[in-house]
């Protein structure tokens, strides 16, 4: 059975945990349940550092004793979850909140244009939201409020909150957003040197419409189409993968087989994976002939066995009946259930594999991939094996390192209503001491992407 490490499934699980309005008991439930369920909690909770983690839990549960508003329950376990510094491991609130109001004095309005407001406090602009007020606004675990000054939108009016900004760290803030009528997490670095609310479409007034910085294209002409093939000379092929998912694949197939010729005429292919995350193991397969020199070492993964999971996934492979193929879902079905009656055990998914191919293909004799800090999951399966290759050199900046903790699962709380989404397979590279969270990829060369010209530096070096 192949490993499906990458394989990154939404295992939905229908229990729904009913709380009181009572953000301690909030909390509580939803440590506990992390503890049984969530895969990386053994490697993350351990000797070394388990009185850091129980120090944690003690203060938030204290804080948490002290929170009756939702949204700031929401983020005290938001910090919960930080703590584990997994992406795949995230809160999203589900409740649509309910509008603070503050009316701003001509005193404290007067006060943002004074160089004492420091560089968070200030009169901010949006494109499409409006004007507000970033004032400072004790309340909760909040230090300040962005108040509604005017907008065009019907939903807000003057002296509604918007967002809260509660600090973290010097110059670091979490940043609660109403914006839709939902409740969304970040968040932001707001110094003299740099203001993260840019980012959100805000703009301070006095501050000057800096332009966001954005990467340059690889050609002045860029197609529109996310994935297509291009000759950049006479030896070198440029192909650019615009998905890793399971619809991005006829799209890219049917791109691979327009262009086999060149594909394999050309003694150097350059092949641009940035910005992918999420997919499946599908296009991996399908490029490997054009990468490969010697057996390629697939490492499996692991699954934690819990009465959760176990019913999550089989809920979902019975979903899947009729999509994906017979043999597939009862491999992978009859892999789960080994973990009947193993509560907390970790359970093979299959066996680590050499993957053989009869024999290299003489061309491309070399190739350049090129990666950025947004390259997660599926691209980074694909550039596990990629760099097992002769002929593979990597490019660009490191991956994200979002990859040995998947197959995601959900839990589904209430009052406030929430969803909180978790990992329940291991990478078994991570017993082996070769995770890649949190560290990502390297590359053989690092580009600038912001700066012109990067792939022209590419063709030159490889």
């Amino acid at each position: 059975m192949k490993a499906i490490a990458v394989l990154v499934l939404l295992l939905c699980n229908a229990r729904l945990y009913a709380q009181e309005c009572d953000c301690k008991k909030k909390f509580d439930s939803v440590h506990i349940y992390l503890r049984k369920n969530y895969v990386g909690f053994i490697d993350k909770v351990t000797p070394v550092t388990q009185q850091t983690y129980s120090a944690l839990v003690t203060r938030l549960q204290l804080q948490a004793a002290t929170i009756r508003g939702a949204s700031h329950c929401m983020l005290l376990i938001n910090r919960y979850l930080r703590f584990f510094r997994d992406q795949h491991l995230a809160l999203e609130p589900e409740y649509t909140p309910v509008i603070e109001k503050i009316t701003l004095s001509p005193a404290q309005l007067a006060l943002l244009e004074k160089p004492a407001a420091g560089p968070v406090m200030g009169i901010y602009e949006s494109d499409s939201m409006g004007k507000m007020a970033l004032v400072k606004s004790p309340h909760g675990l909040r230090q300040y409020a962005a108040v509604v000054l005017q907008s065009p939108l019907p939903e807000w009016s003057p002296g509604d909150v918007v967002f809260e900004l509660a600090a973290i760290a010097p110059d670091k803030y979490d940043l609660v957003n109403y914006n839709h009528q939902r409740v969304t997490l970040d968040t932001v670095t707001i110094n003299k040197q740099r203001n993260g609310l840019e980012g959100l479409g805000w703009q301070k007034e006095g501050a000057g419409h800096r332009q966001p910085s954005r990467e340059m294209p690889a050609f002045t002409d860029m197609p529109a189409a996310t994935t297509f093939f291009r000759q950049v000379d006479d030896s070198t092929g440029y192909l650019r993968i615009g998905g890793f998912t399971a619809a991005d694949f006829p799209i890219t197939d049917s791109v691979l087989n327009a262009n086999d010729e060149y594909l394999r005429k050309n003694p150097r292919l350059i092949i641009d994976i940035r910005d992918n995350g999420a997919g499946t193991d599908k296009l991996t397969e399908r490029l490997r002939p054009l990468l490969y020199t010697q057996p390629v070492r697939i490492v499996g993964a692991d699954f934690l066995a819990t009465t959760d999971n176990i019913a999550a996934w089989s809920r979902i492979l019975d979903q899947q009946s009729g999509q994906m193929p017979d043999e597939y879902l009862e491999q992978t079905r009859k892999a789960i259930h080994q973990g009947d009656g193993l509560q907390g055990r970790l359970v093979s998914m299959g066996p680590d594999e050499n993957m053989i191919l009869p024999a290299p293909l003489p061309a491309p004799a070399k190739v350049a991939v090129v990666v950025n800090n947004k390259c997660s999951n599926a691209a980074e399966q694909f550039l596990l094996e990629a760099v097992q290759s002769g002929k593979v050199k990597v490019y660009g900046t490191p991956t994200a390192g979002a990859l040995d903790y998947s197959n995601v699962n959900e839990v589904k709380f209430t009052a406030p209503a929430c969803i909180i989404r978790y990992p329940v397979t291991r990478s078994r590279r991570v017993a082996a001491g070769q995770g890649i969270d949190n560290k990502g990829i390297q590359p053989s060369m690092k580009l600038n992407f912001f700066a012109p010209g990067w792939l022209e530096e590419v063709v030159k070096q490889f």
